[in-house]
């Protein structure tokens, strides 16, 4: 113990050196924030409800919009053949354009034979509710039942 003495004078191990030492503990980081406070004053839009907003705001935003309406169903069957080639063109083609996981080309009458057996309303019912590998709607729920039907005349035609 004398050696501890000699180091310190003494006071190493007393209770007022770590009572003072606990106080400037607290103390010095509490007037430094103080001090800090008042020689830089309020910083302009750093703590604003608008800047903390700016600040937290998403990076990207995404937007839905509602489907458009479907069109009117003309007299004619040439603005019906421009529906189904939109529509087929839209949801069908990738598909049936290059005969993915078995789906019937287009205008391919020995695959398209048989299937129009069921007549335009069978094949117009699988195809609003899916059958095998091919999703409802051809995977595109936005779609009308009538531009469903519209691409599968459109489909029919180039098989016959």
């Amino acid at each position: 113990m004398a050696e501890q003495n000699g180091q310190c004078g003494g006071l190493c191990g007393s209770p007022a050196v770590i009572v003072v030492a606990l106080v400037a503990a607290i103390v010095l980081p509490v007037s430094g924030f103080c001090v800090a406070k008042l020689m830089g004053g309020k910083q302009s839009g750093d703590l604003g409800e608008e800047a903390v907003l700016r600040r937290i705001q998403p990076a990207a935003q995404v937007a839905l919009a509602a489907p458009a309406p479907a069109a009117a169903p003309a007299a004619g069957g040439a603005a019906a053949a421009d529906s189904g080639k939109k529509t087929y063109d839209a949801a069908c083609g990738a598909c049936h354009g290059s005969g993915a996981a078995g789906a019937p080309k287009l205008g391919d009458k020995a695959a398209w034979g048989p299937r129009l057996g069921a007549g335009v309303s069978g094949l117009t019912a699988n195809a609003i509710k899916g059958k095998g590998a091919m999703p409802p709607k051809g995977g595109n729920l936005s779609l009308s039942d009538a531009d469903i039907k519209a691409a599968v005349e459109y489909m029919a035609a180039a098989a016959k």
